[in-house]
């Protein structure tokens, strides 16, 4: 899929120097969105057993995503202090500030399983004879998808998938949430230790956090393409 630049969106105006500046701003929160993958996908060898990359390096990976947020924070600021955007120029740095926070708070909950796999890996349980690291490996791969749709739906401005991807109509959104509850009660049922249940929840958990961060970047680019905010329905 061709990828558009803020400009080809639709977006653009005669003032090309803020065309560039929103064109960075683009850059910026697809890189940091490639640095969370890179988090992600580390965490994913981690779970092969793969010697190439160990839960140290997926934590210290996650400074490289806290000083971007800060640099994006900062360009973000100077943006409105010198353009005083309006319309939709407005919205999507909006939307831009949104994404940069929930990619640092996806990083986060990698960090976190990352720490728990640190001291126990191999003490998660089983479930049907088999380890829950296997399990876990196979959800985080589905979380990974999903990110990916997510980012790409901000990249192209493809509000149907961003739509689609908030409601769950799409990917392993549905299928996700019902596997972490299979898997926390059954190996629950196999009669573990109790430090095994506690380390699987730790990790489902922030795994869960994880995958509402990423339906969040679905609607951010709800709001980008029309102006309404769908966070919170019903609230």
């Amino acid at each position: 899929m061709m990828t558009k630049s803020f400009s080809d969106s639709g977006h653009g105006h005669i003032l090309r120097r803020f065309d560039d500046d929103m064109r960075k701003l683009q850059k910026r929160v697809l890189k940091m969105g490639r640095l969370v993958r890179e988090q992600m996908t580390g965490l994913q060898q981690v779970l092969t057993g793969s010697d190439e990359e160990s839960t140290e390096q997926v934590v210290e990976g996650d400074r490289s995503v806290d000083l971007l947020e800060v640099k994006v924070d900062k360009f973000i600021i100077r943006l409105l202090a010198r353009r005083s955007p309006v319309g939709g120029d407005l919205r999507f740095i909006v939307t831009a500030s949104r994404i940069v926070t929930d990619l640092e708070r996806l990083g986060d909950e990698t960090v976190q399983m990352a720490r728990v796999l640190d001291k126990e890996y191999g003490n998660l349980g089983q479930c049907n004879g088999r380890p829950a690291e296997d399990e876990v490996r196979e959800l985080l791969s589905l979380l990974i998808e999903l990110f990916d749709q997510a980012m790409l739906a901000f990249q192209n401005y493809d509000y149907r998938a961003a739509k689609e991807l908030a409601e769950g109509k799409i990917g392993p959104d549905g299928e996700m949430y019902k596997r972490m509850q299979h898997l926390s009660d059954c190996t629950l049922a196999e009669g573990g230790d109790v430090s095994s249940a506690v380390n699987l929840v730790l990790i489902l958990r922030s795994m869960e956090r994880g995958l509402r961060y990423v339906q969040n970047i679905g609607e951010h680019v709800i709001y980008l393409a029309t102006g309404k905010d769908v966070r919170h329905k019903g609230a």
